[in-house]
């Protein structure tokens, strides 16, 4: 048991549900083109996170409170800014959106419905879209 788990015992959190939440990684230009088809089907949302970043860390926790029930509506991808850099340059030019991190962008018929960076990234605002 690490520290963290022995902080969240004293506060009592570690019986409460862990809201499990699936992200699949974006690495490479073909895994973006196939999120563009694949939003013609599903709603496709795309997180850009940098783990140096505590902005990026509490939008992420953000984005990972939506309802279950909203989960299944999307596809939910992620890209690290850092190890897949080009692939994160490559999201920003196939999207004519300025790249920052963090960054989310909702995709729907190929073409983005919403995006956000830093505090925009909010789940509310991401359950109202979705």
């Amino acid at each position: 048991m690490g520290i963290l788990d022995s902080i969240g015992n004293l506060f009592g959190t570690e019986s409460q549900p862990q809201n499990k939440f699936h992200w699949k990684e974006l690495t490479s230009e073909e895994d973006v083109a196939n999120v563009m088809h694949t939003s013609n089907e599903k709603p496709q949302v795309i997180y850009k996170h940098s783990s140096r970043c505590a902005t990026s860390y509490f939008a992420l926790k953000n984005v990972e409170s939506i309802s279950a029930e909203d989960q299944l509506k999307a596809d939910f991808h992620m890209v690290d800014v850092i190890s897949s850099r080009p692939t994160s340059m490559h999201i920003a030019e196939k999207l004519e959106i300025r790249h920052e991190s963090p960054q989310l962008f909702v995709i729907k018929d190929g073409e983005v419905i919403w995006s956000g960076s830093h505090n925009q990234i909010q789940a509310e605002v991401l359950e109202d879209i979705l």
